[in-house]
C-alpha cells in the first residue's frame, strides 16, 4: 500500500493535458486557453464620448455656444467642433473631430439652440481616448488562462468566434454487482438502490463534464471487460464496486483483461483503501469501492485531480483553515478523510469552525448527507482535539 499523497503524486504524472481543439465562444466558458488572442483594432476604436452631453472645446467654458449636431452611438461625426460651437452626444458615440471634453448635460443650460457651458472644463474630461484601454496587437487573454464570463466579453469584443481551448475530458462511470437495481426499481429483500452510480455522474457533471456515460456490469470478468469497451472512447474511466479480495472482486482481473497496466491498488487512507488506478495508453482507469463514501473520497480527492490536470487546472484547491468544533480519533497507519460541515461561527466572525459528520460506516450515507467539507486526520494513535487548527478542503462549490 501506498499513502495518500504518493497516490497523488502518480494520478497526476499519468494525466496528462488533452489535445486543444476549437470551440464556439459560447461554449468555452470554464475552460483554458490554449492560445494567446490579441486585440484586432484599438479600443476604444475612435474617441467615445463617455456620458449624455455636449462635445466641445475648453476654452468655451462659461460661454453660450452653438449646437451645431447631435452625434448618437454608432453613428459617424459629421460635423467639427469648433470654438463657439458644439455638438450634443450620446454615451459611447465617437466625438466629432476638434473635440476636447465632453460636458455632462447637467452641468450645462440649454437654451433653444444654445447651451450655455460651465465655468470650468479640463481638457479630456468625459472622452476616453483612442486605444486608451487596449492597443491593437496587445495581448488580451494568455495561454493557461481560465474563460469566465468576463474574459468571454473580452473575446467578444476582439472578434473572436472560436477559441484554441484545452477541453473537458470525457467520463464513463461503471457500476458494478448484482445487488444494484435502478433509483426507480423497488429493489428485493437481498438487493439495494444504486446510489454511487447517481452520484459520481452528478460529482462529474458539477465539474462540467460534458454527458458522463454511466453503464452498469454484473460480476463477472466478461460483463466488466464489455463495459470497458464500451467505454473505450471516454477518456476517463470511473469504476465503483469489485476492486477489494472478495471472490466476486474482478475489476483488477477486468483490467488487466482489457490491457490496462494497473500502477496502484491499495492506499494508506480511510475510507478507501481498496483505491484502484490503471492505465492503457493515455486512458485513465479509477477503480472505487463500493461503499458511497469511499467512492465519493475516491473522486473528489482523486478523479477530479486528474481532471483538472488534464484541462490545466491546479490539481487541487488550497486547504482553508478553522477550528475543529468536535474531536475526531486517528486510524493507526492510514490517513483518514472525515466528511464535515463547516461554519461561520459565531455567524458574523471572520473564522470557520468544522463539525466533523461521524458516519455509522462507510456505506452511511445518511449522517454525513449535509457535508460541505473534508477534513484529514494524519495517522498515528492520537487524534485531534476539539478546538485544534485544521486544514480543510472544499466539496465543490460549497463555500
Amino acid at each position: 500500500m501506498i499513502d495518500p499523497d504518493e497516490a497523488l503524486q502518480l494520478v497526476l504524472e499519468n494525466a496528462k493535458p488533452g489535445q486543444a481543439s476549437r470551440v464556439p465562444l459560447d461554449e468555452a466558458c470554464g475552460l483554458r486557453l490554449a492560445e494567446a488572442v490579441r486585440a484586432d483594432r484599438d479600443y476604444p476604436p475612435f474617441v467615445r464620448a463617455m456620458m449624455d452631453g455636449y462635445a466641445v472645446r475648453s476654452e468655451d467654458a462659461g460661454r453660450a455656444v452653438i449646437i451645431a449636431a447631435q452625434v448618437a452611438a454608432g453613428r459617424e461625426a459629421a460635423v467639427r467642433v469648433a470654438a463657439g460651437r458644439c455638438a450634443e452626444i450620446m454615451t459611447g458615440a465617437p466625438c466629432p473631430p476638434g473635440t476636447e471634453a465632453v460636458t455632462a448635460k447637467e452641468r450645462a443650460r440649454r437654451d433653444g439652440a444654445r447651451v450655455v457651458l460651465p465655468e470650468a472644463i479640463a481638457a479630456g474630461d468625459g472622452i476616453a481616448a483612442q486605444g486608451s484601454e487596449c492597443r491593437a496587437g496587445s495581448v488580451v487573454a494568455s495561454p493557461g488562462e481560465r474563460i469566465t464570463p468576463l474574459v468571454v466579453a473580452v473575446l467578444a469584443t476582439v472578434g473572436v468566434r472560436t477559441v484554441c481551448v484545452l477541453p473537458r475530458p470525457s467520463l464513463a462511470v461503471i457500476t458494478t454487482g448484482p445487488e444494484l437495481v435502478p433509483p426507480d426499481r423497488q429493489p428485493s429483500t437481498a438487493q439495494i438502490r444504486d446510489s454511487n452510480g447517481p452520484m459520481l455522474v452528478a460529482m462529474a457533471r458539477g465539474m462540467g463534464l460534458p454527458g458522463p456515460l454511466h453503464l452498469h456490469a454484473d460480476d463477472t470478468v466478461g460483463a466488466i471487460v464489455q463495459a470497458l469497451q464500451r467505454a473505450s472512447d471516454r477518456a476517463i474511466v470511473v469504476l465503483t464496486g469489485g476492486v477489494s479480495e472478495g471472490a466476486y472482486d474482478l475489476v483488477p482481473k477486468a483490467l488487466e483483461t482489457f490491457g490496462a497496466e494497473v500502477i496502484f491498488h491499495k492506499v494508506l487512507q480511510k475510507p478507501g483503501k481498496p483505491l484502484l488506478f490503471a492505465r492503457k495508453a493515455s486512458q485513465l482507469f479509477f477503480g472505487l469501492p463500493g461503499n458511497p463514501l469511499a467512492a465519493h473520497l475516491g473522486f473528489h480527492r482523486y478523479v477530479a485531480a486528474a481532471v483538472r490536470r488534464m484541462t490545466g487546472e491546479a490539481p487541487a484547491p488550497e486547504p482553508s483553515l478553522g477550528r475543529l468544533a468536535a474531536p475526531v480519533q486517528a486510524d493507526g497507519q492510514r490517513t483518514r478523510f472525515v466528511l464535515s460541515r463547516a461554519r461561520r461561527d459565531p455567524p458574523d466572525s471572520t473564522g470557520w469552525q468544522v463539525h466533523p459528520l461521524n458516519s455509522a460506516t462507510s456505506a452511511d450515507l445518511f449522517s454525513p448527507s449535509g457535508a460541505n467539507c473534508y477534513l484529514w486526520v494524519p495517522p498515528g494513535e492520537r487524534g485531534l482535539e476539539a478546538g485544534a487548527v485544521v486544514p480543510f478542503v472544499w466539496i465543490g462549490d460549497a463555500e
